[in-house]
Formats: C-alpha cells, sequence, structure tokens
C-alpha cells in the first residue's frame, strides 16, 4: 500500500465541494490540514467510512515547524536535568528563585526549572523558550567587551545572516520608519538605553534580550534623499555565551512582539 505524502493526492479523494463543513474553506486546504495532522480525515463528510479509513492508513503526516519546535525543546531540557543551577546561576548573571533559574530578558524575568521548563509571570512569549534553555547550556560567562560587530562575524553565524539581514535588521528599519516614536518608546519599556557611538549613527540604543548578550541597535534617519540605515551588532563575546541560532530567534522575536504591539497600540492598528 502506497503512502500518501503529498496533499493532492488526498484531495484528488474528496469530493471538491469546498462545502466547509469540515472546519476548513477548501477541500484543499482540509487535505493540506490533514496531511498536517490539523485535522482528521473522517472530518470530510463526502467520504464514506472505508474509503476514509483506507486514506487515513496510507497518510504519513507531514512534520510541522511546531513539530519540530517541540522536539528541540525537549531534547534541551533533558540536558538542563543535568545542570547543577547553583554553580550554572552566576555564570548566566541568573538568580535562584524556588530552586529555579530566573534569567532576566529585557526586563522581565523568565524562570527555567530544573526539567527545563519555562515560568514567568507575565505573558509566556514562545520565542524566547529555546533560545534561554541554550543560554542555559552554552553560556561560559563572558562578560562584555565593547567590541561591537556584525551578526555575519559570530562563530557559525554565516548560514544565518542572509536571514538575519532580511528578517531582523531591514524588518526593523521599516518598524521604524513607519512608526518612529513608539517604537523608540517599545525600546525604552523593554531597557533598552541609548549610548554614544563614534558611527554617526542618530539613535544607538543597547538592549539586552539575555543578561549576557547585549544587543546594540544604530538607526541612521532618512535624509536629503538617503533611505534610512539600521543595524543590529553583537558585542564579541555574545558568540561564547549563546550560538547564532538563538540570536536570530531572539531579534526575530523581538520584531514580532513589537509588530503585535504596534497594532494593538498605533493609531491607526497597522503596521504600515
Amino acid at each position: 500500500m502506497s503512502e500518501i505524502k503529498n496533499p493532492l493526492e488526498i484531495y484528488a479523494a474528496l469530493a471538491k465541494t469546498n462545502c466547509g463543513q469540515c472546519g476548513v474553506p477548501s477541500c484543499i486546504a482540509f487535505a493540506a490540514a490533514v496531511l498536517q495532522g490539523q485535522k482528521k480525515i473522517n472530518a470530510c463528510p463526502y467520504l464514506t467510512p472505508e474509503v476514509a479509513a483506507l486514506l487515513a492508513q496510507r497518510i504519513v503526516r507531514r512534520r510541522s515547524l511546531e513539530d519540530d519546535q517541540q522536539q528541540v525543546v525537549h531534547a534541551l531540557q533533558l540536558e538542563v536535568t543535568k545542570l547543577d543551577f547553583t554553580l550554572v546561576a552566576p555564570r548566566l548573571g541568573a538568580q535562584l528563585v524556588d530552586g529555579n533559574l530566573a534569567v532576566n530578558c529585557l526586563g522581565k524575568d523568565f524562570c527555567i526549572t530544573p526539567s527545563g521548563e519555562m515560568l514567568s509571570d507575565c505573558h509566556l512569549n514562545h520565542w524566547i523558550h529555546v533560545p534561554l534553555l541554550y543560554y542555559c547550556l552554552l553560556c561560559q560567562g563572558r562578560e562584555a567587551q565593547g567590541e561591537w560587530v556584525p551578526y555575519a562575524t559570530l562563530p557559525e553565524a554565516a548560514e544565518w545572516s542572509q536571514w538575519f539581514s532580511h528578517r531582523c535588521e531591514e524588518a526593523l528599519r521599516q518598524l521604524v520608519d513607519a512608526h518612529h516614536d513608539l517604537v523608540f518608546e517599545l525600546f525604552h519599556l523593554f531597557g533598552a538605553k541609548p549610548v554614544v557611538m563614534s558611527g554617526g549613527s542618530d539613535h544607538s540604543l543597547l538592549i539586552l534580550p539575555l543578561p549576557k548578550v547585549p544587543f546594540l541597535i544604530n538607526y541612521w534617519e532618512s535624509e536629503e534623499g538617503f533611505p534610512s540605515k539600521l543595524n543590529i551588532l553583537l558585542d564579541r563575546s555574545a558568540g561564547e555565551n549563546i550560538n547564532a541560532q538563538s540570536i536570530n530567534l531572539l531579534a526575530r522575536g523581538i520584531i514580532e512582539m513589537f509588530r503585535q504591539l504596534i497594532l494593538r497600540h498605533s493609531r491607526e492598528g497597522r503596521l504600515f
């Protein structure tokens, strides 16, 4: 019996009425949802139980990004269970609170339990969990050197550098251009501190996504026909306290959080 790995193979067996009774607006969307494990094949009212059962036996569910993240989280949690939090806390710049590691992220404490679970009094942002676990495992406790470098120069950052440039630096530049005052207000709300740099940027802000992983955000406003510019620099020590992928996740998570806050609080209620 051949395996079904493509949603079009499921779609071919459907009535193609787009009736929506399965809870999905179209038959092709239903086929994709079945392959992702989000819907059961017998949710289609036009399939006989016999046909639905035969299809179910052949379907090889495609892994989702959520599945992959959960697998990574589980593996990291197993490693965290081996840590002695008493020894680890000073290296991370963290505190021990009720037996948990309390790590400050953008001015808010997130706790990692001995089993690797994440706890917080504020909203649990899913994007912080993987970087926080990696931070607990990898951080060597290197203090900031004041040597600010581009993301691409960090160890193992080469494969992520284009993503970081486009999805982090460019995405943040667009947000600042469109919502200048609100974005800087959000930065200050999350503990950013203005610094004076020699590069001539109009704004330079130091933020701490994690205690020993500082970001320096530089923004040049547009003038005389020249477009605005923005870069995100890392202290050289960051490469010894966390991995490049986690820095990418942190930056992207901050931007996505800002997007949601802007949609909620901007006067127009939209991003652009």
